[in-house]
C-alpha cells in the first residue's frame, strides 16, 4: 500500500524507459558508430609508464645492435632527457644490474642529443592559455547540459511546490493518499466526492467569471492522512500556483483521529508567502486554548454550512465554500469533530495578473465568522 506515496513524486515508467533507451543509444553511438580515434600521435606523446618501456627497449636494442644512430633517433622522437634515463638506472641498479648497465650505455647517447630531445618534448607542453581554456570549456559544456536537463524536467515533470513552500511534504492530485486508510473510508470518501461534484458552483450562471481552476475536497472520519493538493493553471497549461486542504488539529485519543480543525491554503508562484486559514469546528472556535494554539497557522474561521471565505496572494484569489458539513457524535463535546466536511476551492487570477482578468470578485459570506473578532481576541 506504499505505492501512492512513492508514485506522487516518481517519474512515470515511460519516462524512465525513454531515459534508459537514450543511454543505450548514446553508448552504441559513442563506442561503435562514432568511436574516439587518436591519430598523428608521436612517441613523445606516450604516457609516463609507456615512455619508460620505450626507453628500456631502446637501451636493449642499442646493447644488442650497437646502432647509435637508431638509438639517437628513438631518444629524440620520444623527447627523452638524460634525467629520465638516470632515474631508470637508479631504479633498476639493484633489481636488474644488466638493464641498468644497458641504460647507462643509452645515457651516453642521450647526453649527445639532449638539445634535440628537449625541442621535441615541447610538443606536449600545454600553454598557459590552453591550461585555462580547457577547464573553462568543460565547465561551459557541463553548465549547458545542466540547463538543458533542467528545462526538460521542468517541461515534463513540474513538481508540486506549494506544500514544500509551506513546510510540509506535498501530496499532489485531486485525492489524498490512501495509505493507512480503510477501504470503507476510501469508498465513503469517493462517494462523497461524487455527490459533491454535482454541487459545484456555476459562477457563469450568477454573472461571475468562471474560475480557471475549481476543485472539491472531502474529509471523511477515518481518513487520518487527509491532505489534498491541487494545481492552479491557466487554460494554456501555465502553472500559477497551488491550493489545498488538510488536517490542522485533532482532539481526543484513539483511532480514528477526531479532526476538530482543517486548514485551507494557497500558494502563489509569484509570492514569497503561502496564505493559510484554519477552518474550525464550533467547539474549537469557542475554545480559547485551541484558538491560541492554532493562531500561528493562520486566520481562524468558524465552519458553517454554505459559509465562504477568501484566500488572497499577490496574483491569485481562491474562494473557499463549505459544501457539506456533518459533525461526529460520541463521548467528546458536541460539535467538536467532523464526521464529514466538503469544501469547494475556486481560483481566479487577480486583476492585472497574468492568466486573465476575472469579471467580478466572489463575495465572502459573514457566515464564516468575524475576522476582526480574531484580531481583537
Amino acid at each position: 500500500m506504499a505505492g501512492p506515496v512513492l508514485n506522487a513524486l516518481a517519474p512515470s515508467l515511460r519516462r524512465l524507459g525513454l531515459f534508459f533507451v537514450g543511454v543505450i543509444l548514446g553508448m552504441i553511438l559513442v563506442y561503435t558508430v562514432l568511436p574516439v580515434k587518436f591519430h598523428d600521435a608521436e612517441p613523445v606523446h606516450l604516457a609516463s609508464g609507456y615512455k619508460d618501456q620505450w626507453i628500456k627497449m631502446t637501451a636493449v636494442e642499442l646493447a644488442e645492435s650497437g646502432d647509435t644512430a637508431e638509438a639517437q633517433r628513438k631518444i629524440v622522437d620520444a623527447g627523452v632527457t638524460p634525467d629520465m634515463i638516470q632515474e631508470l638506472v637508479n631504479a633498476n641498479r639493484a633489481s636488474d644490474p644488466q638493464l641498468a648497465s644497458q641504460l647507462e650505455g643509452l645515457l651516453v647517447v642521450a647526453n649527445a642529443s639532449q638539445d634535440a630531445a628537449a625541442e621535441q618534448a615541447k610538443k606536449i607542453e600545454t600553454g598557459a592559455l590552453g591550461g585555462i581554456l580547457a577547464p573553462l570549456a568543460c565547465l561551459l559544456v557541463i553548465g549547458v547540459l545542466g540547463i538543458i536537463v533542467a528545462a526538460v524536467l521542468t517541461l515534463v515533470w513540474v513538481p508540486p511546490i506549494g506544500k514544500w513552500a509551506k513546510g510540509a511534504a506535498p501530496r499532489p492530485g485531486a485525492v489524498s493518499s490512501g495509505v493507512g486508510v480503510s477501504s470503507s473510508t476510501q469508498a465513503a470518501r469517493m462517494a462523497a466526492q461524487r455527490a459533491s461534484a454535482e454541487q459545484k458552483t456555476d459562477f457563469a450562471a450568477v454573472g461571475e467569471a468562471p474560475p480557471i481552476s475549481q476543485y472539491m475536497s472531502t474529509y471523511i472520519l477515518g481518513d487520518d492522512l487527509y491532505d489534498d493538493s491541487f494545481s492552479i493553471e491557466t487554460p494554456s497549461g501555465e502553472f500559477l500556483g497551488e491550493c489545498g486542504s488538510g488536517i490542522s488539529e485533532t482532539i481526543g485519543v484513539g483511532d480514528p483521529k477526531k479532526v476538530t480543525a482543517t486548514e485551507v491554503w494557497l500558494f502563489d508562484k509569484n509570492d514569497i508567502r503561502t496564505v493559510t486559514k484554519v477552518l474550525m469546528s464550533e467547539h474549537a472556535f469557542n475554545d480559547p486554548a485551541l484558538r491560541t494554539k492554532l493562531a500561528p497557522k493562520g486566520e481562524a474561521v468558524l465552519v458553517t454550512p454554505g459559509g465562504v471565505t477568501i484566500l488572497e496572494t499577490q496574483t491569485l484569489r481562491v474562494q473557499v465554500r463549505i459544501v457539506d458539513l456533518q459533525y461526529g457524535e460520541g463521548a467528546l463535546p458536541p460539535h467538536s469533530f467532523f464526521e464529514r466536511l466538503t469544501v469547494e476551492l475556486a481560483a481566479w487570477p487577480k486583476e492585472g495578473a497574468e492568466g486573465g482578468k476575472p469579471a467580478s470578485q466572489p463575495a465572502s459570506s459573514a457566515a464564516f465568522g468575524d475576522t476582526a473578532e480574531l484580531l481583537n481576541y
